[in-house]
């Protein structure tokens, strides 16, 4: 069967696990091991938004999920004593790691034996877990590793892996964890998706990461090697580490190793679940042999794993019903059905399976043909591929109350409670969750509260984050956007990528700002590209200089730390009437301590004074009036490439800046455009290039103040 595409995630940095082996090694030996109630807790957390800079994941949170399930059907973990976060920021992760380390303490006050464990799933770089844009720095886990006294610590980090949410089925409360051979033992254990330089990946098919999928289906008691009934902490690492190893070969993103690192003191191993203490199970036969899937009535994979003949296999499920696929061969398919009520355990033999035409295999989630068109109980039009997209069109409006992935049409508004695709309407598209794909509308707006993979289109727009672009007729408003905004006015808190608008703010800027007016609380590694450029820390300032010909300018320059435009008038006064300079510039200025070196170039109109002698007749759709004292016709235009130097007058100064003294030498060009020339450079080294072109060196001299 064809397998489902995988995408990359970022790498688990092995960094981290080496950094708490001594934090984890102290805390393990805080407590003896002797006596009282056994009691285990748990902090699990996915993460499918890790921010704007990576990809939204799709399976974090119910990998949370599912990993907690399994500990609760059958680890020994009571509901009252679980953590479980989704898609929390940095600040909810905290404050979880605070209540686990509350609950550590409040427990070991008591007596009780803790085993104590914290599982991620979602985006981490080498700085450490990615959490909605921000990070949660590995000293942080180390402070709350390390204030949690108990006896054993088992940290499980798979990063990244994605998912839809889906609703914790939920635990009853079972016996306090197991008290066996390894009830001596103390330590910490880590395991990871990956190691170093890999990446971790995940399935479509699956709709689990590879590692945790093969993780939970270890617990479940695939992994249970001796048949003693237990799984220990290392059968599920081995199991899981063999099952992901084979399952990646050939994928995208390469063969994946998950890592696993362990100092424990005492006798036995730790066991992870028992699986007999299950509310349901299938028992499979010592003579089955084949790959085999077993998926719940949603058709989810809960537990996957290669029997072997010659061995017995106990798997603990929750009761309900369950499809079992064997594969045998390539193309040898087998399906056997069970129907499982509370405390039933039914046997599975190789008998039990009849095999499959092809055409069956789809159900496994491969690809499937052809289109299904109907009408659901909301009364909205539905095709549906054989993918499992959707496409909906609401008569007025498109309401979604479970993930949705397609694209749902409203002809006037698109609304979307939980994960969804693309929107589109004529008023308006609100999606309270994430949004993978396109939020268009053409009268109303457009708004994500969730983050948003993929683009809005429309008069206005708003979102938390964006990956992709936002392109309004009037106004985008993003909290963090990775892309683009294009419009009249774009505002975002973070921009990495382009602003493009008459006028574009950011609080911050890792790219581009091209507009009239461009305001930005800091510049990283790019420019602002417009009229007036504003950020802090950056250029900000006035001048006043003189030129070789005369002319008094004043010249207003913004930007960022080294790169900066400019505006400059000022006028000349020789035999005659008054000339006139305007005009724009671009340049770089490389400011230090007590001197600075710049680059620019400026390009000036230069115009008579405003006088009777001189009229001109506008004639400019829509306007048309005669205009006395200035004529377009006898303007000259200079440009002009100034290389300066400057000395700081005073170290401190109040308001924004310090004066300082420059000058230097420029480069003057200077054309007539066919007219009389209005102003002679009285240079000894000019040149005429061309006819009324004039080429020659010349100097300024003037006094700055600002940054």
């Amino acid at each position: 069967m064809r397998r489902a595409a995988s995408s990359l995630r970022a790498v688990v940095p092995m960094s981290l696990v080496r950094a708490l082996w001594p934090v984890l090694a102290v805390a393990g030996m805080a407590l003896p091991a002797d006596a009282g109630e056994v009691r285990r807790l748990l902090l699990a957390a996915g993460s499918n938004n890790g921010g704007v800079d990576r990809e939204l994941l799709r399976y974090a949170v119910s990998d949370a999920e599912s990993f907690v399930q399994v500990l609760q059907e059958m680890g020994g973990l009571h509901p009252e004593d679980v953590l479980l976060l989704r898609d929390p920021d940095v600040a909810g992760f905290e404050q979880g790691l605070s209540e686990l380390g509350r609950r550590v303490r409040a427990a070991s006050r008591r007596g009780d034996r803790l085993e104590v464990l914290v599982y991620y799933s979602g985006h981490a770089d080498a700085g450490g877990l990615l959490l909605a844009g921000d990070r949660l720095e590995y000293p942080v886990l180390r402070g709350a590793l390390e204030s949690a006294p108990a006896n054993v610590h088992i940290a499980v980090l798979d990063a990244c892996a994605s998912g839809a949410i889906t609703r914790t089925k939920g635990g009853r409360r079972r016996p306090p964890f197991l008290v066996d051979e390894s009830f001596d033992m103390e330590g910490y254990a880590f395991l990871t998706s990956s190691s170093a330089g890999e990446a971790a990946q995940e399935s479509d098919l699956l709709q689990a990461s590879f590692f945790t999928h093969y993780l939970v289906s270890g617990l479940r008691g695939a992994a249970d090697g001796d048949g003693d009934g237990r799984v220990t902490l290392s059968e599920a690492y081995r199991f899981t580490f063999n099952e992901t190893r084979a399952r990646t070969t050939g994928t995208a993103g390469g063969i994946q190793h998950p890592a696993y690192e362990v100092e424990m003191r005492g006798t036995g191993g730790v066991v992870m679940t028992d699986v007999r203490r299950k509310a349901a199970g299938l028992l499979l036969d010592e003579d089955l042999s084949g790959r085999l899937y077993v998926r719940n009535p949603g058709q989810r994979i809960v537990a996957e794993l290669n029997k072997t003949a010659g061995r017995a296999v106990e798997l603990g499920v929750e009761p309900g019903s369950y499809a079992l696929y064997l594969q045998r061969g390539s193309a040898d398919w087998h399906l056997a059905e069970r129907v499982l009520a509370e405390g039933e355990f039914a046997e599975v033999k190789a008998g039990d399976f009849q095999a499959l035409t092809p055409e069956h295999t789809g159900l496994r989630g491969g690809s499937r043909r052809g289109l299904t068109l109907g009408m659901n109980e909301d009364r909205q039009i539905e095709v549906v591929t054989g993918e499992g997209r959707t496409l909906t069109m609401g008569l007025l409006t498109n309401s979604q109350d479970e993930p949705f992935q397609g694209i749902q049409l409203g002809w006037l508004a698109s609304l979307a409670r939980e994960r969804t695709g693309s929107q589109a309407s004529w008023l308006g598209n609100l999606a309270l969750k994430e949004v993978d794909g396109w939020q268009a509308t053409i009268w109303g707006v457009n708004w994500a509260v969730g983050p948003l993979q993929g683009g809005q289109a429309g008069p206005i727009n708003l979102a938390s984050q964006v990956r992709g672009w936002q392109v309004a007729s009037e106004i985008n408003v993003a909290d963090r956007i990775r892309g683009g905004q294009l419009a009249i006015w774009n505002v975002a808190g973070e921009v990495t990528g382009v602003q493009i608008g008459a006028m574009n703010t950011s609080s911050r800027v890792q790219g581009w700002q091209v507009g009239m007016i461009n305001i930005a609380g800091r510049i990283d590694g790019g420019l602002p590209i417009g009229l007036i450029n504003y950020s802090h820390g950056g250029t900000l300032g006035f001048s006043t200089w003189r030129d070789d010909l005369g002319f008094n300018l004043l010249t207003v320059a913004s930007g960022g730390r080294w790169y900066h435009t400019s505006f400059t008038t000022g006028f000349a006064r020789r035999a005659g009437p008054r000339l006139w300079a305007i005009g724009p510039g671009i340049g770089v200025r490389k400011s230090g301590r007590r001197f600075s070196l710049g680059l620019d170039l400026h390009g000036y109109r230069i115009s008579r004074d405003l006088g009777e002698d001189y009229d001109a007749h506008i004639d400019f759709w829509p306007f048309e009036a005669d205009v006395y004292g200035v004529s377009s016709t006898t303007d000259n235009s200079l440009l002009r490439v100034r290389l300066e130097t400057g000395v700081v007058l005073a170290r401190e100064a109040p308001l924004f800046g310090r004066p300082s003294l420059f000058a230097g030498v420029s480069l003057n060009r200077w054309s007539t455009e066919g007219h009389p020339r209005l102003i002679e450079s009285g240079s000894r080294f000019e040149k005429e290039r061309e006819d009324g072109v004039f080429v020659w060196p010349g100097y300024f001299i003037g006094l700055r103040y600002g940054r």
